[in-house]
């Protein structure tokens, strides 16, 4: 059934488009009616999210971009849904640690795993990741950087433990709220790493940073 959806979509061009603009145009009807305090915003705001995941599963089927990367567009809708502020800090303190189970269980799976203990581990990565375009551009600056990681193994190694260690630091959020002005620092570095190293963007992800940054602020002191 899944295939034969497929084929439908790819054969409309009209079709396609208006999956596109909606999937684009949804966000902002949302925000303009929690600007304008629309009662009917929680509405607009579950339909943003059912439209995302189902435009993300079919996206990721028919390209190689992962539905990891519309998470964040899935779920943050969801704080502009609540009709109080007692439901916005209860929706953002939610996603908050959803984020960071996400975050933190990807560093947990590696020294689970035993990869983050194998030196090569990272040099592996890169080729797999990048084996086409070293192939097809051998005299490029992308290609002699990421061939200098590979041959230095240890700078490689030390790239893929500084990026397990920002993981796990996101742990100190099940315990205090403290450090969430740092982390959103090391989140930034950790994606601005990955887009260079790994050519994958995350940067949709960078919504989430607006939940340690809100995560400052109590309710006593917004109801003052």
């Amino acid at each position: 059934m899944l295939g034969n959806l497929q084929h439908f979509i790819i054969n409309y061009q009209w079709l396609r488009i208006c999956l596109d603009v909606t999937y684009l145009v949804l966000p902002v009807i949302l925000t303009v009616t929690v600007l304008v305090n629309f009662k009917g915003n929680a509405i607009i705001a579950f339909c943003t999210i059912a439209f995302t995941l189902v435009y993300a599963i079919f996206f990721s089927a028919f390209t190689y971009i992962s539905i990891e990367g519309y998470i964040s567009w899935i779920l943050v809708p969801l704080i502009l849904s609540a009709r109080t502020t007692k439901g916005f800090y209860y929706y953002l303190h939610a996603i908050r640690i959803l984020f960071v189970l996400f975050f933190v269980s990807a560093a947990i799976a590696k020294i689970r795993s035993g990869v983050i203990f194998n030196t090569e581990q990272m040099a592996a990565i890169l080729l797999k990741q990048h084996n086409i375009y070293l192939v097809s551009n051998p005299d490029d600056w992308f290609t002699k950087s990421i061939n200098f990681i590979v041959e230095h193994r240890a700078i490689g190694y030390i790239f893929f433990v500084c990026g397990t260690i920002a993981e796990l630091l996101f742990a100190t959020c099940f315990f205090t709220r403290r450090f969430d002005g740092y982390l959103i620092w090391v989140f930034c570095i950790f994606l601005a790493g990955d887009l260079f190293l790994m050519r994958i963007n995350y940067f949709t992800w960078m919504v989430f940073m607006g939940c340690f940054y809100y995560s400052s602020f109590s309710l006593q002191e917004e109801r003052q």
